[in-house]
Parts: structure tokens; sequence; C-alpha cells
């Protein structure tokens, strides 16, 4: 029994260093866009690392502000304004 929770401790200590090591990653996206094109929301989702129905709650919850916002319209966001979300969440 007591070998069993040394083990489960080891692992759990191997679990930490990994998190801690990606602590210090940075949230910084290093996606070069040559045109100024507006995104869509599902490039957005990709750009944000976010799923598609995540980037819809945020846009309902007021987080994220697309372009423009018309019923039944395209979902269209700027790297700007992408970027923008990112510096808030941090």
């Amino acid at each position: 029994m007591i070998e069993k929770l040394n083990k489960i401790l080891r692992q759990l200590a191997l679990i930490n260093e990994k998190l801690d090591s990606r602590s210090h990653l940075s949230v910084e996206r290093d996606i070069v866009k040559t045109d100024n094109k507006p995104l869509s929301a599902k490039e957005a989702a990709d750009y944000l690392h976010l799923s598609l129905s995540r980037i819809y709650c945020l846009i309902n919850e007021g987080k994220l502000k697309p372009l423009q916002k018309k019923k039944y319209a395209r979902l269209l966001f700027t790297l700007d304004q992408l970027n923008e979300y990112l510096s808030e969440t941090k």
C-alpha cells in the first residue's frame, strides 16, 4: 500500500514539474498575416485555440466583439480584436 502511494506521489511530482515548465510559455501568437482581411469565426477559434462554440459564447457574453453583429450575418474578426482579447485575459 505504501509503495503504491509513493508511486502516485512520484507521478504527481512529475506532473507538477511539467505544468510548471508550461507556465513559462508565452501566450503570444506568432502568426504572420500578409493581408489585412478579416478572419472568420472558425479562423478566430483556431487563432485563439478555442472551440467554435466557445467563440459564440464569448460573443454572447460580450467578451469578444465581431466586426459586425447582424442577424444571420457572417461573424468576422480582425487580428487586433483577437490580440486585444488575449491581452485582456492574461
